[in-house]
């Protein structure tokens, strides 16, 4: 058995992977950038994209991002991130938007999307004055967890990250 030599194969999770990896088997920083597009779309509509199907038949990210050009988004977002997410919906659902597109070339390098975000924290901070958004946890009467916070759910994401 040779083992000088290593052979590797992309995995992931289906509705995560670029597209263009498809025709060229090639993985690069862009794809990454891709795949943190779809996480940002999911954390704004609440929906996998591996098992979003809209009524036009178009997956996920491409639906988030047609609703997105024609001023819909509010049709896709999950209604607590429209409560609790103010004008940053639009700046994170934009750079979501920049981050699938198809072509690589297109899409922003993973700094210039870390820097925007950065920027649309601050501004969070900015404008609230300190105050943070709703902390309130509403239980059903299961006893289960039905809602939190969305800046409780991006803190937790950002201390343990994937």
């Amino acid at each position: 058995m040779d083992i000088s030599r290593v052979t590797t194969r992309a995995q992931g999770t289906r509705g995560y992977w670029d597209p263009t990896y498809f025709y060229t088997g090639r993985l690069t920083e862009k794809s990454d950038v891709y795949s943190f597009g779809v996480v940002l779309v999911e954390l704004l509509t609440r929906e996998k994209p591996f098992s979003y199907l809209s009524a036009e038949d178009e997956s996920l990210v491409t639906h988030f991002a047609a609703l997105f050009e024609r001023g819909q988004l509010l049709q896709i977002l999950d209604p607590q991130v429209i409560e609790e997410g103010g004008k940053q919906i639009e700046e994170v659902a934009s750079i979501a938007v920049a981050c699938v597109k198809l072509s690589r070339e297109d899409r922003p390098t993973m700094r210039q999307v870390e820097l925007t975000l950065e920027g649309t924290r601050a501004s969070m901070g900015q404008t609230s004055n300190n105050a943070s958004p709703s902390r309130k946890v509403e239980i059903n009467n299961r006893g289960s967890i039905r809602r939190y916070s969305m800046e409780l759910e991006f803190r937790l994401s950002a201390e343990h990250p994937r």
